[in-house]
């Protein structure tokens, strides 16, 4: 069956306006979800919808300079925009322009600026490059290789958190799994990670006071420091409250090593976060039934295996926050201040 290009341009404008599913358009507009998904990369390839064999040039705008800088300047102002939005402001700023239409916008923002549509990656903004560029100097003082660097922080599970979140199910069928609403108690972590994985953990039904934090702390993780420069010397937190009290830095400095926080709102310069990811994963492939009814069982066996199934232990998650063998890489810190300065599409 042949279909009108207005018809192929109301179905694309349906998908990369409005994010509808083909599947969706297929049962209520009658093409096959191949058709339409074709329809739509060749949209998105070329600005058109129009098939043969013979590639057309580029379709784009065809509007004046001033608009797209325009237009440009609109987009990195408010990243979040909707095309109606931008609709508006054309049609206020520049009444004479009569190509304004949705797809008309969308060949604007594809072909002439190159903007593409994405799912937004969120960046804390509270966190202040100024920050960032404190600790740095403050670790390149004292760091000289990934084996030196600790990382504490916390943690909280439930029994949700280890039900697994994809099955299968025939095509045109909803996956369900019968699952309890209660997660059960939960559980709280303080786990320290060093370049091998985690070294030691403690961990407890509900929430650490700070009573119980110190406790676990002086238990757990004071024995496995060492006196700066050696292995295991340079401890490094996130900078909450209850962590900075002066018992604390007492009895991290008594053992000789060093105790740094990090900047505000910085968890990618963490790696225990990714390896906290590394252990819901083992809990959800090896343990998902029986982490809820024996979470502490589970977890001394989850905390040892998670971070060694693979030779590299932590180094990897390391190494992507910018710890690197021969330093600290300054590419990746600066990285992060930009992020956090900047506005980015």
């Amino acid at each position: 069956m042949t279909y009108t290009l207005d018809f192929r341009w109301q179905i694309v404008s349906l998908i990369h306006v409005y994010d509808i599913d083909c599947d969706f358009l297929s049962d209520v507009f009658g093409p096959k979800r191949r058709t339409i998904h074709r329809w739509y990369e060749i949209f998105r390839e070329r600005g058109l919808v129009e098939e043969n064999n013979q590639v057309p040039p580029i379709r784009t705008s065809s509007w004046p300079e001033e608009v797209l800088a325009r237009v440009g300047e609109y987009c990195k102002s408010r990243p979040t925009f909707y095309l109606e939005d931008l609709k508006e402001m054309l049609k206020r700023e520049f009444p004479v322009l009569t190509t304004i239409s949705l797809s008309n916008i969308c060949r604007a923002l594809n072909f002439d600026l190159r903007l593409t549509r994405k799912v937004i990656a969120k960046a804390a903004r509270e966190a202040a490059p100024a920050e960032i560029r404190h600790y740095e100097a403050q670790l390149r003082a004292i760091y000289s290789f990934p084996e030196q660097l600790v990382f504490i922080d916390e943690l909280s599970k439930d029994g949700r958190h280890a039900y697994r979140r994809y099955t299968r199910s025939k095509k045109g069928m909803k996956a369900a799994v019968k699952l309890p609403c209660s997660g059960g108690k939960e559980l709280s972590v303080l786990a320290a990670l060093n370049f091998t994985g985690f070294v030691a953990w403690e961990s407890i039904r509900g929430t650490f006071t700070r009573h119980e934090f110190h406790e676990a702390f002086c238990k757990m993780i004071i024995p496995k420091l060492n006196p700066w420069p050696f292995p295991n010397s340079i401890v490094i937190m996130d900078n909450a409250k209850m962590y900075m009290y002066r018992e604390l830095e007492n009895a991290v400095h008594q053992t000789g090593a060093r105790l740094l926080f990090l900047p505000s709102y910085a968890p990618e310069l963490n790696p225990i976060e990714a390896c906290f990811g590394r252990l819901q994963r083992w809990i959800q492939r090896n343990a998902n039934l029986m982490f809820p009814l024996y979470p502490e069982l589970v977890l001394e066996v989850a905390m040892r295996k998670c971070t060694r199934e693979s030779e590299d232990g932590a180094i990897g998650a390391y190494a992507h926050c910018g710890y690197k063998p021969y330093g600290i890489e300054e590419s990746a810190f600066d990285q992060h201040a930009s992020d956090n300065c900047n506005d980015e599409f």
